[in-house]
């Protein structure tokens, strides 16, 4: 194994690494190798670049950048070479998501990526259930636990600043916030969530609107809803009085929604962010593929 990025979400999945004598850590891709936190691997595992890193032959590359960019060159590398990848970086995958599918297939490589989505709660996989029981009508569901914090804060009476600040401090949020705040990453994952759910042919959501300072709570709670059916998709700022599975989310809690066409209708909720939730979906996707052989050239990006 070789885990890329040892932030919020790759600091929570070094230690189960390390704590694992049947698996292999081979390398640990980082940015500034003097900033490492406890616990370390050998300093002879430490990279910072990316083609030395890979150069380690990896069976399976964990990917938790922050950077979407060196993320998803990182990923069309491993996957070239045949090897499997999972993935927390929702901006890197959904920003390619068919040319990484195609390529995992070419190459016999398995691409996961459920804690790009939802944290803790597996919103990728309650998606792929609801569509097994019949075709798919709507999607609802508040993606950024990051924003729901603020949300919560702000409807407190904390001010714009203070409530950031809290998030940051409580590991929701990154440094640099800015794509909670404009939706993007709610954009993201509702575009991953919608390709699940509506196939290849899903699109990035046409509205997405900015949590800013110059937002004022009212007395109705107010989520960052996203919502997307087989036409298209939008993430606002919507009132949210009378629905409890949006209402009463509390902190950083997600929640997805899924109206099949028939009327039934599919829910799950729970935290989705921080460094324990992310983490822990980031391992149940490495314990399946380990119990599926490691892949076996399956397509995970279609799973």
């Amino acid at each position: 194994m070789a885990l890329a990025g040892c932030g919020v979400v790759g600091g929570g999945v070094l230690p189960r690494l390390l704590d694992r004598p049947d698996i292999a850590l081979v390398g640990v891709l980082v940015q500034t190798p003097g900033k490492f936190r406890s616990p370390a691997p050998a300093p002879g595992l430490l990279f910072t670049d990316p083609a030395a890193f890979l150069a380690r032959e990896p069976d399976v590359v964990i990917d938790t950048l922050s950077d979407a960019s060196v993320s998803l060159a990182l990923i069309r590398a491993a996957l070239s070479r045949g090897i499997h990848v999972v993935s927390a970086s929702k901006q890197a995958v959904a920003a390619d998501v068919e040319g990484l599918s195609a390529l995992a297939t070419a190459t016999g490589a398995t691409l996961r990526y459920s804690a790009a989505v939802g944290g803790g709660v597996p919103m990728l996989e309650t998606v792929r259930l609801a569509r097994a029981l019949g075709p798919i009508r709507r999607i609802e569901a508040v993606l950024n636990g990051t924003v729901n914090f603020m949300l919560n804060r702000l409807a407190a009476g904390h001010p714009f600043e203070a409530a950031l600040a809290e998030a940051q401090a409580a590991g929701f949020a990154e440094a640099d916030p800015s794509a909670d705040l404009t939706g993007r990453d709610a954009a993201a994952k509702l575009f991953l969530l919608s390709r699940a759910a509506f196939g290849p042919g899903a699109r990035l959501p046409d509205r997405v609107e900015t949590l800013g300072p110059d937002f004022q709570p009212g007395p109705a709670p107010v989520r960052q809803l996203a919502v997307a059916d087989s036409v298209g998709g939008q993430i606002t700022l919507a009132p949210v009085a009378g629905d409890p599975l949006f209402a009463e989310l509390a902190d950083a809690g997600n929640a997805i929604r899924i109206t099949l066409a028939d009327g039934r209708v599919l829910s799950r909720s729970g935290l989705g962010a921080g460094r324990g939730p992310t983490a822990g979906s980031v391992w149940a996707d490495l314990s399946d593929l380990l119990a599926s052989g490691v892949g076996a050239g399956t397509n995970g990006a279609e799973l």
